[in-house]
């Protein structure tokens, strides 16, 4: 009798083990559930220099309300850009965002609103967080996702690269106002405003960056007045198409030409990994105080949004990776009486 009584309880025991053992792993399973994924073609969209947004535009994820919200407030720029009212041109673009095309009656508004999505490029396997913000783009466009120009540059992706973004069960829920990835290049964490833009004016000549990271400021003088570099910037072909990411007036007014997040044409041989400023003046000319002023605020802003050491800001001539044979007089004197990187590293000590 004592044994007829004790295998049923050996029994029992075991059929509790086995339910102990199985419980959680169906826990975990349905945890990981998918609820959205997609995969194929990109853009980059959002910000003060994305003209294709109206000045008006508002998004479908997000209202003017949620610009004093703790938890979506970092996704903005402080201020709106001159002439806009809509908070489509108001996001910060160096801050992780996206848009797809979503069927609300699968993932509804306010659950984007509180989700949390992966976002990777297949290519090289990097993946970061970003946040659902708007409906696009347009399935005339043959894309799945547009991105934020950080996001992007973070990933190593550009236009009509592949990306592929997941979103689980577990990632719906509210998200701190800060970034997980600082050395993508992005992030909350700068402590310095990049400075105002006077105008984007996009140059047709740039390439991907082929997910090389930005490790070098280059300095150059445009040897030309303002208009005629700008025009310069717009000549895609020919012999000589060139760009460079920004040009500071002699007034201290910049102007962007290309993405940060693209490559421009400035320093061949090292243009994937170099971000290009031109300082408008003749060979003879030193930068004007309202040149540095900004010319510092710049620099300072790059140094800090991807992680460049102050030692690699360098004169164009002397650019490490520079291929073009015998050289270049650029910058010329624009940061002393000697044209050499000595010249240059003392300014940037002295100023940035």
């Amino acid at each position: 009798m004592a044994r007829t009584r004790k295998r049923p309880r050996l029994k029992t025991a075991a059929k509790r083990a086995k339910r102990i053992k199985v419980t959680p792993k169906k826990a975990a399973q349905a945890a990981e559930e998918i609820l959205f994924r997609v995969e194929g073609k990109m853009s980059t969209f959002g910000g003060p220099h994305d003209l294709g947004m109206s000045a008006d535009e508002d998004l479908a994820l997000f209202t003017k309300l949620d610009l004093k919200d703790p938890k979506y407030a970092y996704l903005f720029l402080p201020a709106p850009p001159p002439g806009t009212s809509g908070v489509g041109r108001r996001l910060n673009p160096d801050q992780y965002y996206f848009a797809c095309r979503w069927n609300y009656a699968d993932t509804p508004k306010e659950f984007l609103r509180r989700a949390l999505a992966r976002v990777e490029n297949p290519q090289n396997g990097r993946a970061v967080d970003a946040r659902p913000v708007d409906w696009g783009p347009h399935p005339s466009t043959g894309r799945v996702a547009d991105l934020s120009p950080g996001l992007a540059a973070a990933l190593g992706l550009d236009t009509d690269d592949v990306v592929k973004i997941t979103i689980s069960a577990r990632r719906a829920i509210p998200v701190k106002p800060t970034l997980s990835v600082k050395h993508a290049g992005h992030g909350s964490s700068n402590p310095h405003a990049k400075p105002v833009i006077k105008a984007f004016v996009e140059s047709p000549n740039h390439s991907s960056r082929n997910g090389a990271k930005i490790d070098k400021v280059v300095l150059h003088c445009t040897e030309a007045p303002l208009k005629s570099t700008l025009d310069h910037f717009q000549t895609a072909g020919g012999e000589n198409p060139v760009s460079a990411h920004y040009v500071i007036d002699r007034n201290g007014d910049i102007y962007q030409t290309v993405r940060d997040s693209d490559a421009a044409w400035h320093c061949k041989g090292a243009n994937r990994s170099t971000v290009g400023i031109e300082y408008v003046g003749a060979e003879i000319d030193s930068v004007t105080a309202q040149q540095a002023a900004a010319s510092a605020a710049l620099i300072r802003w790059l140094l800090e949004q991807y992680d460049i050491p102050r030692t690699n800001v360098f004169g164009h001539d002397f650019t490490p990776g520079y291929s073009r044979s015998g050289g270049t007089s650029c910058p010329d004197k624009l940061f002393g009486l000697a044209h050499s990187q000595a010249t240059v590293a003392a300014w940037v000590q002295a100023n940035v």
